[in-house]
């Protein structure tokens, strides 16, 4: 059997190597632009900061000795009543046959509509989409003074922490009333921009970037309510599923992604989707979500890779797990904040507690508030969000899996957390604010 992956991130990765381990004798091919075999985009902040080296972030597999065959070039069009895929490469375009198929394509940056971005583009403005991004913006810090942020997701404030730590100034434009939109509640997202604007960050919130103006360089990010004096400007506004090749194929795709079965079966015969590119759905209510997260694509190229090679692995939808980390700041998020709880039909309640981490008497303690949002008529955890110095990603993990398996808030309270006096308290922060939760529950 011949499969075909196209596009090789997270998904097309744990795609090719679910077949190698589970089907050794599949003749796997892959169809991807990139220069190497893996690029690692997650860690472009902190290249930028000069934690990592650009190199570093470029991985070569050497998947020929691995029995994987590669072509350099983009899928076009799939004709899947004859198993055909046309290619797009640097030599003009090509086809190859095969008897399963996985589109793992990806997405791609948004650039918001502002007047003269065409202009700058690669010059003074830049995406954070590779390391050809990269490059371009290590140069322009150089001589920048002023930078400005377009768009306050996690892409964003990372990259406005890396610049600051250049010794720049910097300028976080978003067009919401708070950072991290969608994903925290604005009284977590609170901690998270006082905490950026304790660094000499700028936040303007509930504005937006319309023009960009300035002689042979940027010199000034005209917004709706502000003019801001910037050399520099990032796009941070987020990424769009990359569907092209659904589309010229006629496999069902909406704006939000390629429709896909629980098994990843596209509409077309033999195809499956995985990551970036594919609608997803949350695993609390089955219910579309917007979903840009390695973690989700790596699960879900796994699954489409043992459905296409014969096996029976549902994918349940996704928690959107989340976390970042801003020097000496953790902020980490899974399931549904608030208002998206809301929005969806529950009636959500939270426990929330700020508490130290370790004993009282240990030095180098830290606080860390914790906030677990829940059903109030059945008690299921819908979702949490942490924010401290540390210990966010660890506690943000466990209610993932709470929400995984269904766990109620007393049953999370159940839970026997370990302890020492340098890891954590005996009464934990995460039980705390279960605990505070379900005493609201009973006395609501």
């Amino acid at each position: 059997m011949k499969i075909i992956i196209c596009g090789f991130g997270s998904a097309g990765y744990s795609a090719a190597m679910a077949i190698k381990r589970n089907n050794s004798k599949t003749q796997i091919t892959v169809v991807d632009p990139k220069e190497t075999d893996l690029v690692h985009p997650c860690g472009l902040p902190y290249a930028i900061e000069g934690i990592v080296n650009n190199i570093d972030l470029l991985q070569d597999l050497d998947l020929h000795r691995s029995g994987i065959n590669k072509i350099k070039g983009k899928g076009e069009k799939i004709s899947y009543n004859e198993k055909i895929i046309t290619i797009k490469t640097d030599n003009g375009l090509k086809t190859d046959s095969y008897d399963k198929l996985i589109i793992a394509s990806g997405s791609t940056p948004i650039i918001p509509s502002i007047t003269n971005i065409e202009r700058y583009l690669n010059l003074s403005v830049f995406t954070m989409a590779g390391v050809h991004d990269l490059s371009f913006i290590q140069e322009r810090i150089k001589t920048s003074q002023n930078c400005v942020i377009v768009g306050g997701g996690a892409i964003g404030i990372e990259t406005a922490y890396a610049i600051r730590m250049n010794k720049k100034e910097v300028t976080i434009i978003e067009m919401e009333n708070q950072l991290l939109k969608g994903i925290i509640d604005p009284d977590m997202s609170a901690l998270a921009e006082s905490y950026i604007e304790s660094l000499g960050i700028r936040i303007i919130k509930e504005d937006t970037a319309i023009c960009f103006e300035g002689d042979k360089c940027l010199n000034h990010v005209i917004c709706s309510h502000a003019s801001i004096a910037a050399d520099m400007a990032i796009i941070a506004a987020g990424f769009r599923p990359e569907i092209s090749l659904a589309l010229n194929s006629d496999i069902k795709a909406t704006t939000a992604g390629i429709k896909t079965d629980e098994m990843l079966k596209t509409s077309a015969p033999d195809i499956y989707a995985a990551g970036d590119c594919i609608m997803n759905y949350s695993s609390i209510d089955g219910k579309p979500i917007t979903s840009r997260l390695a973690t989700s694509a790596y699960k879900q190229g796994t699954a489409a890779a043992i459905n296409a090679i014969g096996g029976e692995e549902r994918y349940g939808g996704r928690t959107g797990t989340f976390v970042t980390k801003l020097g000496n700041f953790e902020i980490a998020g899974t399931g549904f904040n608030t208002a998206m709880a809301a929005e969806r039909g529950f009636e959500p309640m939270a426990g929330k507690i700020t508490s130290k981490i370790n004993p009282e008497y240990y030095p180098g303690n830290a606080s860390i508030t914790v906030k677990i949002i829940f059903d109030k008529n059945t008690g299921i955890i819908l979702g949490a969000q942490c924010a401290g110095e540390r210990g966010a990603a660890e506690r943000i993990n466990i209610i993932s899996m709470a929400i995984e398996f269904g766990i109620t808030i007393d049953e999370l309270g159940r839970v026997e957390l370990a302890y020492a006096p340098p890891v954590s308290e005996v009464y934990d922060p995460l039980l705390r604010a279960a605990d505070f939760g379900l005493r609201r529950m009973k006395y609501r």
